[in-house]
């Protein structure tokens, strides 16, 4: 069995008790972890108890802290953005991070791919360009070469980049798990259907928006199965609720309101 965590914002203690109680094959984190201490020492409890997996969200590269507890921990392996693994007998896809219009945003009247890759973004952009000079400069000094990404090569390495996109299309999977919300979503994106269409996978599973509506209705129309994890909600790979969110009745409400308003 695998559980999906929605945005856990720093706070762990659920999934330690989830896992401990109920023995889970596998978890897989959907972004915005915000890791205090390397991750492996937020859930040093459950280490060896489940496999441990992870998308990054936006909030994940807010701070160089948040990023290199997640992307520099001894559980950086776990990072699926990019890729197709297969997880307790089922091949599951990741694109973590969000679209951002600096670099891509999609479904809006005018979408063009401002840069194709991160590594595009480092070569091309005004702030990799700099970095390359610093990094010049301390090679002419003999300092160490590495110079950490900041400012917005930082931001960027939780952005939805085309080619991110484009390399898990010819893929397949069972599940794919996002940090942005399909189309059934007020707020999501219908390049994640054709993503999940394109890798013909039966469910798909997001964080971000701190909810968890009701996506049955649109099932047969997007051809899978979407479901939203709310704010530290855990869903199992049923779809099945394991935790409520802790945001979801005051989002469901607010939704119903608009809703009925439009």
């Amino acid at each position: 069995m695998i559980y999906f965590f929605g945005d856990v914002h720093s706070h762990f203690k659920h999934v330690v008790q989830v896992v401990m109680e109920q023995r889970p094959e596998a978890i897989v984190l959907l972004g915005d972890i915000e890791a205090q201490q390397p991750l492996e020492r937020e859930l040093e409890p459950i280490l060896g108890r489940t496999d441990i997996w992870w998308i990054p969200g936006n909030h994940d590269t807010d701070h160089q802290k948040n990023h290199d507890n997640l992307f520099c921990s001894a559980l950086a392996q776990g990072n699926l953005h990019g890729r197709v693994v297969e997880i307790a007998g089922l091949r599951v896809a990741g694109l973590g991070g969000v679209f951002r219009g600096e670099i891509w945003y999609p479904d809006s009247q005018e979408a063009p791919v401002h840069f194709d890759s991160y590594a595009d973004y480092q070569r091309d952009s005004e702030p990799g360009r700099i970095q390359a000079a610093v990094r010049q400069r301390a090679l002419r000094r003999g300092e160490m070469s590495e110079v950490k990404a900041h400012g917005k090569l930082l931001t960027h390495r939780s952005s939805i980049f085309y080619a991110d996109w484009l390399e898990l299309q010819s893929q397949r999977a069972d599940i794919l798990v996002t940090h942005e919300a399909p189309s059934c979503h007020p707020n999501g994106f219908k390049v994640l259907d054709d993503l999940a269409r394109a890798l013909q996978v039966k469910t798909t599973f997001h964080g971000h928006q701190h909810d968890r509506l009701n996506y049955q209705p649109f099932w047969e129309t997007l051809g899978f199965q979407a479901h939203g994890v709310g704010l530290r909600g855990i869903t199992d790979q049923y779809g099945g609720s394991v935790r409520v969110g802790d945001l979801d009745d005051a989002r469901c409400r607010q939704r119903e309101g608009i809703d009925r308003n439009s």
